[in-house]
């Protein structure tokens, strides 16, 4: 059986080796992934985190998981879910989920809430289940690993960040490394959504596999019969997505030009951001929970994530809304990013290299814009599919529930 493999690093060709299987996979997952005969064993998914209300690309994308595992009956699939988490989903892109939902209510205390969620999970821990935590799971980690020890369930950690990776300045506290470290090391399969979150070093790299791709909502995302004069940027204003970056930007952004810039988000950066916007009527800063109709009508989009810049969720939303793109050139950038629809800067090139990209994208010619536009969401449509990610996320559960215990790394 073949698998993703991020080890080897001596000459690099491992790397190579790896993202080139993630690239192979296809419609199924059965290249890298144990066969399609049905599941034996009962699935209980944790999307549980404490006070979820602002949504990342993560929360997003296990949302639409959500829905779709409405329709998977091959197995009992358990959703352990925070209120607030739903809530916001129905607030958001997500909207209503039909899929069966096993809800846990907020404490307002941390610690109340952290000694529930572990009562609450054991409960709906079936005996030898697949426990999936995910990485807005990990609340119930002490829960899994006695699940794992008394119940003899198995577990699987799903990685969405490289920010699991130690030696990243200002990644994320010790206190979240070390319940990072925790769940990988008792973990017996590890899903990593993208080849950069190189965890070999923590675990066995047997136990590993990457992701061939992510999805968003082909039917939601579609682009405006008329494209505007307007550059998007749509996150959480923080370092991490490049809000530095866009703080010069916005104070740089040409006044005379007809053409508009929109942010979409709140963050620690918000009240820089307005403050240099103060005084330039062509930028606007919104709140907004959907922002489907803002990317629908613009031609460009602003992806400045420092790192895991692919495959980020809005990246993919406006590639379906058939925006042309500018982005930072770091990571797995280039798997989605490329010519004819979008152009990768350097992290340290200058605001003005980012403006003058996005303004050259909203100066081409309609019929070009709209072909460009529309091969950018035929790559989306194609490679990053629904039934392509279900088809591996299927295959991860079919290893979990075949796994031989003889082959874990005992490194716990």
């Amino acid at each position: 059986m073949e698998r993703s493999l991020l080890h080897d690093r001596a000459n690099g060709s491992q790397l190579h080796r790896m993202t080139t299987l993630a690239d192979s996979v296809g419609a199924t997952a059965a290249q890298v992934l144990p066969d399609s005969r049905p599941l034996r064993k009962p699935v209980v998914v944790s999307l549980m985190d404490r006070n979820t209300t602002i949504l990342g690309g993560q929360e997003i994308r296990w949302g639409r998981i959500a829905k779709a595992l409405s329709s998977f009956d091959e197995t009992e699939v358990t959703i352990l879910c925070t209120r607030t988490l739903l809530e916001a989903w129905k607030r958001s892109e997500v909207g209503e989920l039909e899929t069966k939902i096993t809800i846990f209510e907020d404490r307002h205390s941390k610690f109340a809430t952290w000694i529930e969620a572990q009562l609450f999970a054991l409960r709906h821990i079936p005996r030898g289940a697949i426990v999936h935590l995910t990485g807005v799971g990990m609340l119930i980690l002490p829960a899994a690993i006695l699940a794992r020890l008394f119940k003899n369930a198995t577990l699987l950690t799903s990685l969405t960040t490289s920010r699991v990776l130690p030696l990243r300045n200002g990644n994320q506290t010790r206190r979240s490394y070390r319940v990072l470290w925790t769940a990988l090391k008792w973990s017996h399969v590890v899903d990593a959504l993208n080849p950069q979150i190189d965890v070999t070093g923590i675990v066995d790299d047997r136990k590993l596999f990457i992701a061939p791709c992510s999805f968003s909502d082909p039917e939601r995302y579609r682009s405006a019969d008329r494209k505007l004069d307007r550059v998007v940027f749509a996150g959480h204003f923080v370092q991490q997505k490049g809000s530095e970056l866009l703080v010069q930007m916005v104070k740089e952004w040409p006044q005379r030009e007809t053409c508009e810039l929109v942010l979409c988000g709140s963050g620690p950066y918000e009240a820089q951001l307005i403050s240099a916007a103060e005084q330039n009527a062509n930028v606007r800063i919104l709140r907004i929970d959907r922002i489907s109709e803002i990317l629908a009508g613009a031609k460009v989009f602003l992806s400045l994530q420092q790192w895991d810049n692919y495959p980020s969720q809005s990246l993919l939303e406006a590639m379906l809304c058939q925006c042309c793109v500018v982005a930072t050139d770091t990571g797995d950038t280039e798997r989605l990013v490329r010519s004819p629809w979008g152009t990768r800067l350097p992290l340290d090139a200058p605001a003005r290299a980012y403006i003058d990209a996005a303004l050259q994208y909203v100066g081409m010619d309609e019929q070009m814009q709209m072909r460009v536009g529309a091969a950018a969401r035929a790559f989306v449509v194609e490679q990053h599919s629904e039934s392509r990610y279900l088809s591996y996320l299927h295959g991860l559960w079919r290893t979990a529930d075949c796994w031989d215990t003889a082959l874990d790394s005992a490194s716990v």
